[in-house]
């Protein structure tokens, strides 16, 4: 530090100007502030701290992760559609449909996304909501069909099976269970197959099953099962 510099002081020593300055601030007397300066000083730092409108909807919404704004996403397109629907007569309906399609497709993807989760609850979850839509979408039936004979939790694959329902009868889904049914070698995955066949299937499919149960081709577990379940059917 330069020789006429004084650490003590807070300004430079040699300009006059600045100790005019500091001596006169010395001579200014610290008052305490009044107790209305007081009051509204601690009001107006509690009214800066308390979240605002935005921030408590941005939290409700969950903007904060991706799922908030794929949320986000899903509720523009559903309020640019209920927009649509309002709008006077002869408005081009084209692009209400589109929107509505741009819906369907977001939840699609969602559904598919889920349905191949890490996580047993996530899969879980899309197991509950593709079973609304696998009855007019031949993808999501699939994805369920492998959940229903693949998933390595057990409560995933009744659920599974469940969601799945009648469309093992279609030909798409009916013709890949049997396929699989015929190749599997897992007895797990053979168990949630015969299940599959014997809640829903068809007669055609039931007899398939029992000629699988009957040829060896199923394990040996599994083949009285079918057998058993099928014989107190017909009683």
């Amino acid at each position: 530090m330069p020789d006429n510099k004084t650490p003590e002081l807070p300004y430079d020593a040699d300009n006059p100007a600045e100790r005019q300055l500091w001596d006169a601030l010395g001579d200014v007397s610290a008052e305490e502030p009044s107790p209305r300066l007081r009051q509204e000083f601690y009001r107006k730092l509690a009214h800066a701290s308390r979240p605002t409108i935005a921030m408590k909807l941005r939290e409700w919404l969950g903007f904060s992760g991706n799922t908030g704004w794929l949320t986000a996403t899903a509720c523009v397109l559903l309020g640019l559609g209920a927009g649509q629907l309002f709008s006077p007569p002869g408005h081009d309906n084209g692009r209400l449909a589109a929107l509505e399609e741009n819906v369907l497709m977001l939840n699609r993807s969602l559904i598919l996304d889920r349905l191949e989760n890490d996580t047993a609850s996530k899969r879980l979850r899309g197991v509950m909501d593709a079973a609304f839509i696998a009855g007019n979408d031949a993808e999501i039936a699939t994805a369920l069909l492998q959940r229903a004979t693949q998933d390595r939790v057990p409560s995933v694959r009744s659920a599974a099976i469940t969601a799945l329902g009648t469309q093992v009868k279609t030909p798409e889904v009916g013709a890949r269970l049997m396929e699989l049914l015929e190749q599997a070698e897992s007895p797990l995955v053979q168990m949630a197959l015969a299940d599959l066949v014997l809640r829903n299937g068809s007669a055609e499919q039931m007899t398939r099953l029992q000629q699988l149960a009957d040829n060896g081709s199923l394990h040996p577990d599994i083949a009285r099962h079918v057998t058993t379940s099928l014989t107190r059917e017909m009683i």
